[in-house]
């Protein structure tokens, strides 16, 4: 279950996110994949979608990589992750802002 503080501090994360993607920084938040914000009702904090398998394997989610981009100010990708994939996953990504992309 998740705590008043918990929804609060991963409101606090993502509405960074966006702040810093709005005026021209991509950003990348990491939360707990059972987390959910207040404020959207996007696809992965949806009731419909399977938050349970990790982008990279089988094994369960435990988080999920939010990357805003800088082009849109909006979040352009949700990625679900087992704690093994994670370092993989924000080294990808990094290389994917260094090249230009979410920009």
């Amino acid at each position: 279950m998740t705590s008043p503080l918990d929804t609060f501090l991963s409101d606090q994360a993502l509405a960074t996110g966006h702040d810093l993607a709005v005026h021209g920084t991509p950003a990348i938040v990491v939360l707990p994949a059972s987390g959910a914000c207040t404020w959207c009702d996007c696809r992965v904090t949806s009731e419909n979608y399977d938050h349970r398998f990790c982008a990279g394997c089988p094994r369960e989610a435990a988080m999920v990589l939010h990357v805003y981009s800088a082009n849109t100010g909006e979040r352009d990708a949700n990625v679900l992750l087992c704690p093994e994939h994670k370092e993989d996953a924000l080294q990808f990504l990094a290389a994917v802002v260094t090249a230009g992309g979410f920009q």
